[in-house]
């Protein structure tokens, strides 16, 4: 069947919106519903949105929004409008170190990246062994990723072949990962002074265990799959860094128990962790030799003016508290 636009059709008058070329391209092959109406819903729109206007006008929950407009930044289709924050120095400290985003990153031309390898030849031994563990002739694009990699963000030659090799892995693998993800990758690590070779593998084992334990929550949770949000990602390497598997898994059977299946989240199980961080629980029995609500009374026989959390408050306050940081 062939098909083409009716350009003839009223609808036309109430004005039309340009959709990027790369969407059509591939993009939408990793994007799901809601991601695709979000974008829409943004590119429709002459001002910024919020994830909460986009969670009521598609119906959807926060999660989601968050979810498909963080799919749209990690792709470089859209960008976070927030503003970062200023930090102030008192008088005699020492001045932070500048970050990166103060100054655009290169975009650099074929003439840029030509001159530039004549006049550090390391640079196109770089490209070289870029292209040997890609299996591909670099495109400019990507030559320019590279070098970036190199020169503005300063990492090192090993981790910038381990990113590479990292990037390859993925895409054999048939993942949606794209040489935005791998820049913003670079950049992150050259802010956490990843610069050598060992830290650079001790994060790519990071990296995979926390994408272990999101598909095991999810499942645990009983909530559908969708991919971790960048700070979704950094909160399941804060609950590897303080909680065995154990204690996560415990905190997720105890959110579901205690919390009604269509309000189920991980913010909720992240809740319930933050506060045995707190108590300074560190296995299920020490939480479940916590007083039950029975045992909250004095010699009096009169309840306690604080009770202590058992697992039943911890789960019902999870649900209130919205202290989030993701």
């Amino acid at each position: 069947m062939s098909i083409r636009i009716n350009n003839s059709a009223d609808f036309w008058a109430d004005g039309v919106f340009c959709v990027p070329k790369a969407v059509a391209d591939g993009l939408m092959n990793f994007a799901d519903e809601n991601k695709i109406k979000a974008l829409l819903l943004i590119l429709s729109d002459t001002k910024a949105v919020n994830t909460a206007e986009i969670s009521e006008k598609l119906k959807i929950s926060s999660d989601e929004a968050e979810e498909a407009v963080a799919f749209w930044v990690n792709e470089g289709i859209l960008i976070d409008t927030e503003e970062p924050e200023v930090t102030v120095i008192e008088k005699g400290a020492e001045e932070p170190k500048k970050a990166l985003e103060s100054l655009p990153v290169p975009n650099l031309t074929p003439k840029d990246i030509v001159r530039m390898c004549g006049e550090q030849p390391e640079l196109a031994d770089l490209l070289r062994s870029s292209e040997e563990v890609l299996g591909s002739t670099l495109s400019n694009s990507m030559k320019s990723n590279i070098i970036n990699m190199a020169t503005y963000y300063g990492l090192p030659v090993p981790v910038i072949i381990t990113l590479l090799q990292y990037y390859k892995s993925e895409r054999d693998k048939g993942k949606s990962i794209t040489t935005r993800t791998i820049q913003q990758m670079a950049k992150d690590w050259a802010n956490e002074e990843i610069h050598s070779l060992e830290a650079a593998s001790k994060k790519l084992q990071t990296i995979k265990s926390c994408e272990e334990l999101w598909g095991e929550v999810l499942s645990l949770c009983e909530i559908d799959f969708r991919k971790p949000t960048s700070a979704q990602n950094k909160m399941l390497a804060r609950w590897i860094n303080d909680f065995s598997d154990e204690m996560i898994f415990f905190a997720c059977n105890t959110m579901k128990k205690y919390t009604k299946e269509e309000e189920r989240s991980v913010k909720a199980v992240d809740n319930i962790l933050k506060e045995w961080k707190r108590k300074g629980f560190k296995t299920p029995d020490e939480v479940k030799a916590q007083p039950k609500k029975d045992d909250r009374k004095n010699k009096d026989g009169k309840l306690r003016r604080k009770p202590s959390f058992d697992i039943d408050e911890i789960a019902k306050k999870a649900k209130l508290n919205d202290d989030y940081d993701i």
